[in-house]
């Protein structure tokens, strides 16, 4: 029995002392780093010296200090994509680089292990807007346009068209007109106009072809969707130069949905030549629906009416549907397989939705609140659910809602806090 206690002695010291060893060693596997993050832009530079594991990667460390997002850049979906909030703009192509102990990082910084006492430097890029003299553009479309712009083509951009907005401090030309003052008609002539010019064949839209050809564009944007809002390709071809010379590309874009206006950005970006660029706008946009639809679900999804015309009612479908449902909404009248519709007022009284969403086609914030009177003078309209609970919600459908670009995703995030507000 003696020896039973002595060997129980003995098992219980070596322990403590396998313990204390194990305990040793983990403790000698901790090691310091120096991080410093460099934000720009005014933002004081962060620096800290952060304790990791041994053999753990730059952005282990890096997250120790600040937090870090990770996606795809270049590379891989594990690039820095955004420090502390701090993420990329490919308008100026102003991304994170990182240094190691002053140099330029020797590999991917999720894959870099590090030993211990190194510094590690990151410093957002200053960024400018591009120079590409080879390419000019003539952009017949206000998404393309936005597009362009997002993805740092704005100087490449020679013409617009009348509803293009211009690149800030600049003044272009531009060659597309049309008979249809959508500035001051009300929306029912506008529909009155539109109708009389389609029965009389008329065209809707005029090219200054002359003009266009004397800019010798190498790209014209242009879209495949809908006769009424710009003109389609067959319109444009005869601009695009005549037998012997130069012709220009012609981009047309055609989106459905809110991944199609994803493919138009990478598509606008390769075509100009900033195809990186393109690939991180497509991806930063992608992203901030993710976001939306990682959102806790609300109780119960409020039933969303869009309205993009007011005399007739037109709703909305596509992909301005489906913002309604990354925004937390069940879309009515119209769903994200159906292109936008005419509507009669009894189908609004019958789907009696629980939000109202006026975002009129093309138009402005401002524009827009000069058409609600042809909504407020029908009697039907105060005996609606969402005009009696006071859920009718305007919103700037040229830059956030009908023109599919980058804007739509500034749309849905405000669509989603107007839903989820008491």
């Amino acid at each position: 029995m003696k020896n039973v206690r002595l060997l129980a002695v003995w098992a219980i010291a070596l322990c403590a002392t396998v313990g204390a060893t194990a305990g040793a060693a983990r403790a000698q596997q901790r090691v310091q780093v120096t991080v410093k993050i460099e934000f720009g832009a005014g933002r004081p530079a962060l620096e800290r010296k952060v304790e990791i594991e041994r053999g753990a990667s730059v952005v282990v460390a890096t997250r120790a200090a600040a937090p870090v997002e990770q996606d795809w850049l270049c590379c891989s979906k594990e690039d820095v994509w955004s420090i502390d909030g701090v993420g990329p703009d490919p308008r100026l192509d102003r991304y994170w680089f990182w240094t190691l102990d002053g140099k330029g990082g020797p590999n991917l910084p999720a894959r870099h292990k590090l030993e211990g006492g190194e510094n590690i430097g990151w410093k957002i890029g200053e960024g400018k807007l591009s120079e590409n003299n080879e390419v000019r553009v003539v952009s017949l479309l206000p998404a393309a346009t936005e597009i362009a712009i997002a993805v740092g083509a704005e100087r490449s951009l020679v013409a617009l068209s009348h509803l293009c907005r211009q690149p800030d401090g600049r003044e272009l030309p531009r060659v597309m007109s049309t008979s249809i003052d959508s500035e001051h008609w009300s929306m029912k002539r506008i529909d009155d106009e539109l109708k009389l010019a389609l029965q009389r064949g008329e065209k809707l839209y005029a090219l200054d072809e002359e003009r266009i050809r004397a800019l010798e564009p190498t790209h014209v944007l242009s879209q495949g969707l809908c006769p009424v809002c710009a003109v389609t390709p067959d319109q444009v071809g005869p601009a695009l130069g005549q037998q012997g010379e130069r012709c220009a590309e012609l981009v047309v874009l055609s989106p459905h949905s809110l991944a199609d206006i994803a493919q138009n950005i990478r598509d606008v970006g390769t075509a100009l030549g900033r195809a990186s660029a393109g690939q991180i706008a497509a991806r930063a946009f992608e992203r901030r629906f993710e976001a939306l639809r990682a959102l806790p679900p609300l109780p119960r999804r409020p039933r969303v009416a869009v309205l993009e015309w007011f005399d007739p009612l037109w709703a909305s479908g596509e992909w301005i549907a489906e913002m309604v449902e990354v925004a937390g909404g069940e879309p009515v009248l119209c769903s994200t397989k159906e292109a936008s519709k005419r509507v009669e007022w009894k189908d609004l009284v019958a789907a009696d939705p629980d939000v109202i969403v006026l975002a009129a086609c093309s138009m402005s914030l401002e524009r827009t609140q000069l058409e609600l009177p042809a909504l407020e003078e029908r009697p039907e309209w105060a005996q609606l659910r969402a005009v009696k609970a006071r859920r009718v919600i305007v919103m700037d459908g040229e830059m956030h809602v009908s023109t599919p670009g980058p804007g739509v995703a500034y749309g849905a995030e405000a669509l989603a806090r107007w839903l989820r507000a008491p």
